[in-house]
């Protein structure tokens, strides 16, 4: 009878677990006929469910992984990747700008055969699926089955099985949104070629270069011609250089631009040099021998010549385009595209020759220009300002990347509102640099943009206290790393927004705390069940079960704008013992708390396959978040919520409190 009760029970439990079910998985394998194979992952994902891509984010949500268990027979070439358009959207709960599939998604990794014999590629597939108020993280077994074949060379071309037409005809795949993410891309490159026409170093150059088309011959056609010449040739130098940095672009080296800290440190370093540069303190110039020598072969005219003046723009104005060449190539190798330094070196060089060639056509525009003054510095300065502040991006991804939390939220946002405020009394007169021209008054033009200046910085202020500035939630890091609430409880918050120190429990140290799990608004907390039993029992209030995942976008959204009120937040402090239960913690348990899944039978070696086997078998879900109140039996006390609104997660606390104390 018990084994029947048993066997009951299971099914129950494998029902509870299909209706958590949000993709349907199917494998296929392809030999692409040169020892190399590719393993194909299709999923059809439920109606209102989303799939995040295999791209690595810093601090965002969880990618498509596969991981390989050995590799008898094979070698694995580069990681899992899409095998169609991902679409994207802004995560505002990560604040960053995320790939998705929707309905379908496919991936694919590569392996290289190394024996002629069959073979077995065993390895675990882990993906995450939200629909905006609820995200599962699940994990699946994957074994193919190779067949005995060839062994050939290996090559380093890049082996994509589905062409993007295919994708697109077989699953349905949307490009739009990274369509629309190239196409701002590219609008801000070209803005950069218009805006590097604008400095000290191009735009008094524009009336003698023109002077070289229309001189000579002095005909109208020879001097289009030139001008011609010279914008292509422009054009065509600009985007060489992107075609270098793309040449040395990877999969593998955009993941590693975009994350790792030494390229994001460079990529800092260089944006904060060359804000320095443009304040005044130096000039940043390539070797003088490479002007003269340009200079040498345009002096001998013709329009041979034009190519050698443009090689020449490019060179003595590089103290100038400098910064704007580098923050376009900055974006681009950390973008995931290979095309994208030379799609946005193609636009940067377009705009930046554009005015040359039509002045080339239409010669007497050049009396209606300005005159050029003491506002090309201005220019420079305000570039200045800006590359400050999104050098604080890069270094924010070096702080991220080791823990640290120094270059949290609350600080981030103060060094941008500091700059924002310098920057528009720059532009009313207030201060200023070396090479300014003494300001007498102050233009129309500089009053609006300095009234904008303040007026983004006063925008700022609230985000120091937790308001979610989503315009900008690309750019800040996420609000749950640095949040002040404004109320009597605002102590532990804004403690935790300046320490990265590991949270504590209510009554002693937390077991498996790290700085990467801290609980959100300075709350304690602990991470393992019997600890948190034992201090509930010592403070005889109930414990309060998170389940959640570093990863989850809807956890994230709950904890910013349900647990930060003030009634919630004195709940959670005083009348509770929370513990956090992350579902994706791959920490390695010992033997003696690893465990065998009643579900599955297999065994739960990590923390967060523990947690989510326990969250399965015990309530039979497997979303987060998910909010249990339990008594010190770990018997529920009220009904377990999700996603919730403020109203009814009160509710749900009060409830639960209310049963526990009729039971004392």
């Amino acid at each position: 009878m018990k084994r029947f009760i048993l066997i009951l029970f299971s099914l129950f439990l494998i029902t509870a677990a299909n209706a958590q079910i949000t993709a349907v998985w199917s494998y296929q394998q392809k030999d692409n006929g040169d020892g190399t194979i590719d393993l194909i992952f299709n999923a059809d994902i439920e109606k209102n469910w989303y799939m995040y891509n295999a791209d690595l984010i810093p601090n965002g949500p969880l990618p498509t992984t596969f991981e390989i268990k050995g590799n008898n027979g094979f070698v694995a070439v580069g990681k899992l990747r899409d095998n169609m358009k991902a679409k994207t959207k802004m995560d505002d709960a990560f604040g960053v700008e995320v790939k998705i599939f929707e309905q379908r998604g496919s991936f694919v990794q590569t392996i290289r055969r190394t024996d002629a014999g069959s073979f077995k590629v065993e390895g675990i597939l882990t993906f995450q699926t939200c629909n905006g108020s609820e995200c599962l993280m699940d994990e699946l077994d994957v074994v193919f089955d190779i067949p005995a074949g060839e062994v050939a060379e290996f090559t380093e071309e890049e082996m994509i099985p589905i062409s993007a037409q295919e994708s697109d005809q077989a699953f349905g795949g949307n490009a739009k949104g990274s369509t629309e993410g190239l196409l701002v891309f590219l609008l801000i490159a070209f803005a950069a070629g218009l805006g590097g026409v604008f400095t000290p170093c191009v735009f008094p150059m524009i009336p003698m270069t023109v002077s070289f088309f229309i001189g000579g011959t002095g005909a109208k056609k020879a001097g289009i011609i030139k001008g011609l010449i010279f914008g292509l040739s422009v054009t065509l130098i600009y985007t060489m250089v992107g075609v270098i940095v793309a040449m040395f672009q990877s999969t593998d080296a955009t993941d590693f631009m975009g994350t790792h800290w030494i390229p994001n440190f460079l990529f800092a370093a260089l944006f904060i040099t060359f804000a320095i540069s443009f304040l005044g303190a130096f000039e940043i110039t390539l070797p003088t021998g490479l002007a003269n020598k340009a200079d040498a072969q345009a002096d001998k005219g013709g329009y041979i010549a034009s190519f050698f003046v443009a090689f020449a723009m490019v060179i003595v104005s590089f103290s100038c385009t400098g910064p704007f060449v580098g923050s376009i190539l900055a974006a681009a190798v950390t973008g995931g595209l290979a095309l994208k330094p030379i799609l946005g070196m193609f636009a940067f060089g377009l705009a930046f020759s554009l005015p040359f060639v039509i002045f080339s056509f239409f010669p007497s525009l050049m009396k209606k220009m300005p005159k050029s003054g003491g506002w090309l510095n201005v220019v420079k300065v305000v570039f200045a300002f800006i590359l400050m502040a999104f050098a604080m991006k890069y270094l924010y991804t070096v702080d991220a990347y080791f823990g640290w939390g120094i270059l949290n939220r609350a600080i981030f946002i103060s060094i941008w509102i500091v700059i924002a405020i310098l920057l528009g009394m720059y532009l009313l007169g207030k201060i200023t640099t070396l090479h300014d021209s003494k300001v007498e008054s102050v233009g129309v033009s500089r009053i609006i943009f300095a009234i904008a200046s303040f007026a983004f910085a006063v925008y700022l202020i609230p985000g120091l206290f937790g308001a979610p500035l989503a315009s900008l939630s690309g750019l800040l890091p996420p609000p749950d790393q640095s949040t002040m609430v404004i109320s009597g409880s605002a102590t532990g918050a804004a403690s935790s927004a300046i320490s990265n120190e590991p949270s504590t429990g209510l009554c002693s140290e937390a077991k498996y705390a790290t700085a990467k799990n801290r609980a959100p608004h300075g709350l304690n907390s602990y991470y393992d069940i019997k600890e948190a039993i034992e201090c509930a029992k010592e403070q005889n209030k109930p414990l309060l079960l998170s389940f959640k995942a570093v990863t989850c976008s809807a956890c994230k959204v709950m904890e910013a704008t349900v647990w930060s009120d003030p009634a919630v937040l004195d709940i959670l402090q005083n009348k509770v013992v929370l513990v956090s239960l992350y579902v994706d913690d791959r920490t390695e348990l010992p033997l003696e708390e690893q465990v065998t899944s009643v579900i599955d039978g297999k065994l739960k070696n990590t923390l967060g396959r523990k947690y989510r086997d326990y969250q399965l078998s015990r309530f039979g879900v497997a979303s987060q978040p998910y909010y249990v109140l339990v008594d010190h039996n770990e018997q529920v006390l009220v009904k377990p919520i999700g996603e919730s609104s403020l109203t009814e997660f009160l509710a749900f606390l009060n409830g639960g409190i209310e049963t526990f104390n009729r039971q004392l």
